[in-house]
């Protein structure tokens, strides 16, 4: 980057090493990366390259002593003869994704891509086969899909193959919720979530008049309630009614954000991740949709609802919302947030501190820098990298509107990757230590002087 070279090009060398030398396919590592990518216009000139750098890094380690991985050929095709169409191979595809058959899978995949289908009828075709099942994986799978196609957006066409294919590995064991005890019992999830999929289907498509407005708070109070075929009901009359499900998975997230804003520091430490995978996928599911919109993809919307309801427990008692110091009137320098990130167990001072700097008119874009600045100086898991490049994107589509439920959503978003990132620092730093010397040495500045 210091010669010019375009960050755009650098992850591209990134996703081909880790699609090709990777035998298993996409993972943590090249998520990481197309997070690092989305989020560079949101960090200064060394915040991009650390970001870039922790995202080769991660690739690099998943990758090490992972054979080569070579693609199968397509379903063979006569040319004399007619092509079947696309919405044939995708239903070829969902069959072969419900036997766990990969192989059959990645064939007609090439296929499909052969026969030139567009990027979006290749999204739909994959949406549709991983939200056939419920919250694969604990929403790993359909995160690993929304950051491909994120990356297929910055990269056209280039390795196209190699990245959709490097998806299929993970599908031959991936778990299905809908087969999980707590997905049944001891409320049954399952069949209520069916029957709605099967009204939704059979819906003729003419929007059902409604006597008042959504209730936009309304409904996110209720998603975080005790009581999900409530919630299943609510969901499937706003979408007879003709609400936009880009919205309603909007909506979903921000519910998926107060279970981490008020996650209690008194749970397990491991329970972080179980917010943290709620919020991932419905942030996954939002993104997946403002690309393209279907009745089977928009399935997914009720999938997080009901983690969201599955995870209530981790919010009993409730983290509190801190309110704003009114005796502060001055917000301090984010240089002060990452001075408080320098000790253990600062979540909850974390929030507070963040709380003051938003009521008294903190800047918001240098805050997140500085957010960055203290995720990338750590030796940071793979899902704090998800919490932040999340809540930024999340963020700045809330940011577009001036609403009282925006105001909140931002405040919301705000607070829970402050307490996220919190609760996971400080860590041994070394990883980022690395690059900093390697750009020291490049600007050619002395190490150290005696």
């Amino acid at each position: 980057m210091e010669a010019g070279e375009s960050p755009t090009e650098i992850a591209k060398i990134g996703v081909e090493f880790g699609t090709k030398h990777r035998w298993n396919g996409w993972r943590s590592g090249l998520t990481i990366l197309t997070a690092m990518t989305n989020i560079l216009p949101y960090l200064d000139k060394n915040g991009q390259i650390l970001a870039l750098y922790q995202g080769l890094v991660h690739v690099a380690r998943e990758s090490a002593g992972m054979g080569t991985r070579f693609l199968l050929d397509p379903l063979p095709i006569n040319p004399e003869q007619e092509q079947p169409a696309i919405s044939q191979l995708a239903k070829w595809y969902r069959n072969n994704v419900e036997v766990r058959d990969v192989q059959g899978a990645e064939r007609v995949l090439l296929t499909a891509i052969q026969l030139g289908a567009t990027t979006e009828e290749l999204s739909d075709m994959m949406m549709a086969a991983i939200t056939d099942h419920f919250y694969m994986n604990i929403g790993h799978t359909l995160d690993f899909h929304n950051k491909a196609f994120e990356m297929l957006e910055q990269l056209g066409d280039a390795n196209k193959e190699y990245i959709l294919t490097s998806l299929l590995p993970q599908l031959s064991n991936a778990s299905r919720s809908e087969e999980s005890h707590s997905w049944q019992a001891p409320v049954n999830l399952v069949e209520p979530l069916q029957k709605a999929f099967d009204s939704l289907e059979n819906n003729d498509g003419e929007a059902v008049q409604q006597a008042n407005p959504f209730d936009e708070e309304a409904f996110v109070e209720q998603l975080l309630k005790d009581d999900p075929i409530t919630i299943i009901d609510m969901l499937t009359n706003a979408l007879k009614q003709g609400e936009n499900p880009v919205r309603l998975a909007q909506l979903v997230t921000l519910a998926a954000a107060e279970r981490v804003a008020r996650f209690h520091v008194q749970n397990e430490f491991r329970d972080w991740d179980t917010v943290l995978h709620t919020f991932t996928h419905a942030h996954a599911v939002h993104q997946a949709l403002r690309r393209s919109t279907t009745p089977e993809l928009t399935r997914a919307i009720f999938h997080g609802a009901m983690t969201i309801y599955l995870d209530r427990f981790l919010n009993v008692p409730a983290a509190r919302r801190p309110k704003p110091d009114k005796t502060v009137t001055t917000p301090e320098g984010p240089k002060a947030f990452l001075e408080l990130l320098d000790k253990q167990q600062q979540t909850d001072e974390a929030a507070k501190w963040v709380v003051n700097y938003m009521a008294n008119g903190g800047d918001i874009p240098e805050f997140f820098n500085t957010l960055g600045h203290a995720l990338l100086r750590e030796n940071a898991e793979f899902h704090t990298f998800q919490m932040y490049e999340g809540a930024i994107m999340e963020y700045s589509l809330w940011g577009r509107e001036a609403s009282g439920i925006a105001e909140r959503a931002r405040e919301t978003i705000v607070i829970a990757a402050s307490r996220y990132l919190a609760a996971h620092a400080p860590t041994s730093r070394d990883t980022s230590h690395t690059a900093k010397i390697a750009i020291r040495l490049h600007r050619g500045e002395k190490l150290f002087e005696e």
